[in-house]
């Protein structure tokens, strides 16, 4: 298996046009890892609406999206990788995948480690000057 592993990252098969099948293995291990992600989605569009807080629902929908999307998007790969189209199933489309997952990860957790707290605070600061109007 490390093997393959070490092939199926070799730079020059990433780039190469006409790749060769995937194994049954990859393709396995595909459909367990983009139906995991399809399932994480469809958890954050359950969590989304079990909660009130507006920016832990806005949170949930954006993991939704990120999750969902790329899921469906991973199953589209594998069976254009299935089928054997010849530029559609390059492995630097899976490469491609994975850095715009990264990309759009990077910013939901910007959203929530950084813009969240900012907006709690400048609410609580809102709700403190309110309380004293009449």
């Amino acid at each position: 298996m490390t093997d393959y592993l070490k092939y199926f990252f070799n730079l020059n098969h990433l780039l190469n046009l006409r790749p060769e099948p995937l194994h049954s293995r990859a393709i396995i291990a595909g459909v367990i890892i983009f139906g995991a992600l399809v399932l994480l989605g469809v958890a954050c569009k359950i969590m989304s609406r079990a909660t009130k807080d507006g920016l832990k629902i806005k949170g949930y929908r954006k993991f939704f999206n990120l999750f969902l999307t790329m899921g469906l998007i991973g199953f589209v790969y594998l069976f254009f990788a299935w089928q054997g189209v010849v530029l559609l199933s390059s492995r630097l489309v899976l490469l491609a995948w994975a850095i715009i997952s990264v990309i759009w990860l990077l910013f939901i957790l910007k959203y929530i480690i950084i813009e969240v707290p900012k907006t709690r605070k400048q609410l609580q600061a809102r709700r403190q000057f309110e309380k004293y109007l009449p």
